[in-house]
Parts: C-alpha cells; structure tokens; sequence
C-alpha cells in the first residue's frame, strides 16, 4: 500500500468511528436516562451530602469543644496567677501591716480598711470541670469572674496596706 492509501484508509477508519460516536450520542439523547438510573443518582447525591454535613458538623463541633476546654485550661491558669499573687500580697505586707495597732499609726481607720479588705470572702475554685462545649465555656466564664475578684481584691488590698504604711508613726 502507498502512502496515500493508507492515509485515506486511515481517515476512513476514524471517520466511520466518529459517526458511531455521534450516533451512540443522537440515541442516548433521545432514550435519556431510565427513571430508575435518575432515581438512583438522586439517592447517592442525597447520601453523599448528607453525609459530609454529617462529617462537617462533627469536625465543627470538635473544634468547638477543643476550644471551649483550651480557653478554660488558660482562665485556669490566669485564676492560679490572680489568686497567687492575691495571697502572696496577704501573707506578706497585708498581714505585716495588720500586726500594727491604733497606737502604731496615725489614722487608725486605715487599719480597720484595712482588717476590712482582709475579711473578704475569696472565691472557691471551681476548675475546669464539664462534660460538654457549654459545660466548659460555663467554667470559663466562672473562672474569669474569679479571675477579676482576685484582681479587684488585690488591688483594693493593696491601696489598704499603702494608706497603712503612709500612716505609721
């Protein structure tokens, strides 16, 4: 065969392929799917967003409680330095400043400021202890109201122990 034979038998080869293609397309165009097949291909869409919402809500969540028990992990943490540094502040000047008596300063009413502040109720820890996202984010905000008494109290006992001081014979 020459060249130019085999280049049209070829041509001829993938033109009668074509038109079996196109064909096949004209046929199944003017079948369309059987309703069962369209039946079947709405179920498997269905389950399959179905389940990546499924999926998505359960990661969602996840993240979620993750940082409801980390954010409760750092007030924790914050409630430990505030309640340290409150009772460091009452074991030490607080507590030196309360040993004066009325004849050690000049103003007395500074000492009974003074026994005042130290005669507050301190908050009981609670901790971080839930089961659930709201269990933990109720402990959080517990814990950062705790957080801001200690942090008040402290201050306030500390302006008690200056007044004191600056009132000493």
């Amino acid at each position: 065969m020459s060249a130019e034979n085999q280049n049209a038998a070829q041509s001829t080869a993938e033109n009668s392929q074509s038109n079996a293609a196109a064909k096949a397309a004209d046929t199944a165009k003017k079948k369309g799917l059987p309703k069962w097949a369209a039946a079947v291909i709405v179920v498997v869409v269905v389950a399959v967003v179905a389940i990546a919402a499924v999926f998505g809500y359960r990661a969602y969540s996840d993240a979620q409680y993750n940082n409801a028990v980390a954010a409760c992990a750092t007030a924790s943490e914050e409630m430990r330095n505030a309640t340290n540094d409150y009772n460091n502040l009452v074991n030490g000047d607080a507590s030196a400043a309360a040993a004066l008596t009325g004849k050690d300063v000049k103003d007395s009413s500074t000492l009974d400021a003074l026994n005042k502040e130290l005669g507050a109720e301190t908050p009981e820890y609670e901790g971080c202890m839930a089961e659930d996202t709201k269990g933990y984010q109720a402990a959080t905000d517990k814990l950062n109201e705790q957080i801001d008494w200690y942090k008040t109290h402290t201050a306030s006992l500390q302006k008690a122990v200056d007044a004191v001081n600056a009132s000493k014979k």
